[in-house]
């Protein structure tokens, strides 16, 4: 998180994360300096509670559309993820220039992934015991093919324009330069 900024290349601005408290966003930025901060407010004062509120209840009530972006098949290859971001470009250009807003809710996706893939992402049994149940819940929604081929998750509505945001690294910082991909034709 990059605090007290309304843009950021590298970071999520503060200004970005939607927390609509000054409040609960100083409570954040005071935990997250240690990790026995954070682990006793979540313990004992329910620390995660209102950020969950407010960066995923009310905005899932209060939009018009969940979306699910699914692939026609499991993505393997990185041209796989590519076609994917492709398609998620066209649908999101598509949402802005229909005056609609896209937000990403990725959670759902990635804690299934982990399940999926057996990747143990926490030391808390609980944590872990969670994911399942959050795994469970997102194939009982979606069904469990759309779950292993969904590249991408996302709420869509009408709003105001944001007013803080992260920004697109330069060209330059995102080119990968190393040696030619023996696999793909030149030119």
């Amino acid at each position: 998180i990059h605090w007290n900024a309304r843009y950021s290349r590298d970071r999520i601005p503060d200004q970005a994360l939607g927390l609509a408290d000054p409040l609960t966003l100083r409570l954040m930025r005071w935990a997250m300096q240690s990790w026995s901060r954070v682990q006793f407010l979540n313990r004992y004062f329910g620390g995660t509670l209102m950020p969950r509120l407010q960066l995923d209840l009310l905005p899932a009530l209060r939009c018009a559309a969940h979306f699910v972006l699914v692939a026609e098949r499991q993505p393997v290859t990185i041209d796989d993820y590519m076609e994917g971001g492709r398609r998620l470009q066209r649908f999101w250009l598509t949402a802005t220039r229909l005056g609609l807003l896209l937000q990403p809710e990725m959670t759902p996706l990635i804690f299934a992934r982990y399940v999926r893939e057996g990747i143990r992402f926490s030391t808390l049994d609980r944590a872990q015991a969670e994911a399942i149940k959050l795994s469970d819940r997102l194939e009982a929604l979606i069904g469990r093919q759309a779950c292993t081929r969904a590249l991408f998750m996302g709420r869509l509505g009408r709003g105001t324009q944001p007013q803080s945001r992260s920004l697109r690294r330069p060209l330059e910082q995102l080119l990968v330069h190393g040696e030619e991909d023996p696999r793909r034709p030149a030119g």
